[in-house]
């Protein structure tokens, strides 16, 4: 399944206007995976801006819109997923869901460059894949 910009745009409206207030996650398991996801999830943020002035640097097919639009669409679900994990809100769930999903596209995409410099970001992006799962 293909995350389109409009898609994005609706789960954002979504968590900012509140209109669901169900919760995906007991409170209880919440309370114990904020801190270490949030964390894994800030990381990939970091990981995967790096990635970006990787791409900037090398140029050519590292720079193809779909590519730069993967670490680009990652890089904002993993710090608005690790905002919403710390600060514990009840939205964190619906932002998890979209977050594992383009981890997942992101870890892809760098394993398909076949590039060794990409390793790290492969790597940050599955873990924080697993944690939003």
């Amino acid at each position: 399944m293909k995350i389109t910009k409009k898609f994005l745009l609706f789960v954002f409206m979504l968590v900012a206007f509140g209109l669901s207030s169900v919760s995906l996650l007991s409170p209880a398991m919440a309370a114990d995976d904020h801190k270490s996801s949030g964390k894994s999830c800030a990381d990939c943020a970091v990981t995967c801006e790096k990635t970006l002035a990787y791409f900037k640097k090398k140029g050519g097919k590292y720079m193809e819109a779909k590519n730069v639009d993967t670490l680009k669409d990652c890089i904002t679900l993993c710090k608005a997923s690790a905002d919403l994990k710390e600060r514990k809100s009840a939205h964190a769930a619906k932002v998890d869901a979209v977050c594992h999903e383009v981890c997942s596209q992101c870890a892809k995409m760098c394993k398909d460059l076949n590039d060794p410099a990409l390793k790290d970001c492969v790597k940050s992006c599955e873990t924080c894949h697993e944690c939003c799962e």
